[in-house]
């Protein structure tokens, strides 16, 4: 077995391509420079990058080991990725195996992690997801190194005086964790039977024909633009080289037919053809796209690669009608790629019923990213999930402090784990939707409370926009109306409050209209 590492000083120190050599048995051979990123490897011009593209252009290798700069796929993220692509390439045209030394956070109270601007647990978290993202999008294996020393660190010295590079400890604990997951692929590999394969079908092979004609169809028309005979001989004839005779069309198209797809046949001055009904109307794709691109939880690179993928749900013809001619007003969108992953997750766990466990971040006065908590992640048996001001909430019982919570899920820093445990049954009175209603935009996990409002009739449209038509309702004189709701008492209640002008009124509790006040006095003493 052939083993090639591609990294830096994190490879090389202590000499840990002798001890995987030791531990599995194989030639290990490290191509490394203090510093160097994975975009070196790459490079032609530079010592690096010609020795590594020479040797895997020529040499024979079982698995190659990628390590990128300390900090790089968390300050460097795109460039990581698109350096790991492009490696992963060629490193399967070699018919090797690509594995992800994913490497740790800076030491705790080191200067270094002083200098990156980042918690310890929030460089750990991004750092392991960052080279999980590379492995999934490469289908590579990854030796999470880095979430080995996370759990080791407190109890073992693990790091050399600098608080970046690994002790001696250190180094064995990576060679270990590279060593069994080569070690995992290689039983794998022993397990796989032969089976047989079917030998190769050409592009032209006219069992394909249906097929193609299937694709075409979807592709080309609908019920505004259907093809004539001689308009699918001659896709068919340019795009799979197949020639067919204008017989041969309709008897395809009842073959379509008999199969369940909806191919209309009409004759008009000659016989056309055309998918009858669409996946989506193109009003409904024009209504999603709106929603994609207004949305503030979906990042703009996602939006672009979901408004493109609408598109193609459609005729050709049909998404040339799709350009829309929405201004969003220059909204804030959220930063966090992994926003949709982090759904797909949370509703995953609760078809399947079990809990998950995520860490939940915040900003700190200088605007770094910190995690809530003390750094511990949250056990949440999750219920639902709710749309409210242009983000998802997850809504759940919070089993460290046994109660239902509600967090913004933007806010959760990676992609949940979802754990084995069952979740915990919603308790018995709970009821989902009085309780979306209730939480009024509540970015954190405040408790609600029965608030009384006295309101102008005029702004009777804003309460229920708020609160929904169920609202408790009293008349009080012939201005103004009493309103009992329940809402969580928090700054962004009382600024909602505060916007009417007077018109609403908080009247009780006693301790929420003392908060307001106090609030209000704040304000004023700030702003004198």
């Amino acid at each position: 077995m052939r083993i090639l590492m591609l990294g830096n000083s994190l490879t090389l120190y202590n000499e840990l391509p002798a001890l995987l050599a030791d531990l599995t048995g194989a030639e290990v051979i490290a191509h490394t420079r203090g510093g160097a990123r994975l975009a070196e490897q790459l490079n032609p011009e530079t010592q690096l990058g010609a020795q590594t593209l020479t040797d895997l252009e020529k040499e024979s290798w079982d698995y190659v080991i990628l390590q990128e700069m300390s900090n790089g796929p968390v300050t460097a993220k795109t460039a990581f990725l698109e350096s790991a692509g492009l490696l992963c390439d060629k490193i399967r045209q070699n018919g090797a195996v690509p594995v992800f030394y994913a490497t740790w956070a800076y030491c705790r109270g080191s200067e270094m992690l002083e200098k990156s601007g980042f918690a310890y647990e929030v460089m750990a978290a991004l750092l392991s997801a960052a080279y999980h993202e590379a492995a999934e999008q490469n289908d590579a294996l990854i030796a999470d190194v880095g979430q080995a020393f996370f759990r080791h660190s407190e109890t073992e010295k693990l790091y050399s005086a600098d608080g970046c590079h690994p002790s001696v400890e250190g180094t064995m604990l990576a060679a270990k964790t590279i060593a069994e997951v080569i070690e995992k692929d290689q039983k794998e590999k022993h397990k796989v039977l032969a089976v047989e394969t079917m030998p190769e079908i050409s592009p032209d092979d006219p069992r394909l024909r249906l097929l193609y004609m299937y694709q075409m169809l979807l592709k080309y028309t609908d019920p505004d633009h259907p093809l004539s005979t001689n308009q699918i001989r001659q896709h068919m004839l340019e795009e799979h080289g197949i020639s067919m005779h204008r017989t041969t069309v309709p008897v395809d198209v009842a073959l379509l037919q008999a199969a369940g797809v909806p191919v209309q046949a009409r004759r008009s001055r000659v016989m056309l053809y055309n998918m009858e009904e669409m996946r989506f109307e193109l009003a409904e794709l024009k209504v999603l796209i709106d929603a994609v691109e207004s949305s503030k939880f979906i990042t703009e690179k996602k939006s672009r690669e979901l408004v493109e993928k609408l598109t193609r749900l459609t005729s050709t013809a049909g998404a040339e009608n799709l350009k829309r001619n929405l201004h969003t007003s220059g909204r804030v969108r959220s930063g966090n790629e992994k926003g949709y992953y982090i759904v797909d997750a949370i509703n995953q766990a609760i078809n399947d019923k079990l809990q998950i466990s995520f860490l939940y971040t915040d900003y700190n006065e200088k605007k770094q990213l910190t995690l809530r908590n003390n750094g511990q992640p949250y056990t949440v048996s999750p219920y639902t999930l709710m749309w409210n001001g242009d983000y998802y909430y997850l809504v759940g019982w919070y089993h460290e402090k046994k109660r239902i919570s509600t967090f913004r899920v933007d806010r959760i820093l990676t992609r949940p784990d979802i754990l084995s445990e069952a979740a915990m049954p919603a308790p018995e009175k709970f009821d989902i939707n009085r309780y979306t209603r209730e939480v009024f935009r509540m970015f954190d996990n405040e408790k609600t409370r029965k608030v009384t409002l006295v309101c102008d009739n005029s702004v009777m449209k804003g309460i229920i926009d708020q609160f929904g038509p169920d609202v408790i309702i009293k008349h009080k004189d012939k201005n103004h109306f009493i309103a009992k709701v329940r809402a969580c008492t928090s700054p962004t209640f009382y600024g909602w409050v505060f916007q009417w002008g007077g018109q609403v009124r908080i009247t009780a509790p006693k301790a929420a209209v003392e908060e307001y006040r106090e609030m209000a006095r704040k304000v004023l003493e700030q702003g004198g």
